[in-house]
């Protein structure tokens, strides 16, 4: 077995890092007149702004929601400078054998 962490790995870690941090901003908003208004400002309709507002669902649930993914998009977190494990972790070049394993030369 590998105990380095496989691609699925990290961009599940990502997505619950990005649903943790969409959390963490729907409250810091505090009051449901306040995040259905920032809703609206992020681009969701005024309808589904206020749906999600008035929800009595918990902040984690509420975080995953379709309203809050199209307010706070992946090019969102980028826009903030936001690192994606995901994306670093495709662009290491990680090797399953040492290089000088492949190509061996015989002495003669």
């Amino acid at each position: 077995r590998s105990t380095r962490p496989s691609k699925s790995a990290m961009q599940r870690l990502d997505e619950w890092i990005r649903r943790r941090l969409r959390c963490y901003r729907l409250k810091q908003r505090k009051r449901r007149h306040s995040i259905a208004i920032w809703l609206q400002r992020q681009g969701v309709t005024e309808r589904n702004a206020w749906k999600l507002a008035m929800s009595d669902k918990g902040w984690w649930h509420l975080a995953s929601t379709p309203q809050v993914n199209h307010a706070m998009p992946i090019k969102w977190f980028e826009g903030l400078g936001l690192y994606s494990l995901r994306d670093g972790y495709e662009s290491l070049k990680v090797y399953s054998e040492p290089p000088y394993a492949t190509h061996a030369c015989t002495v003669v």
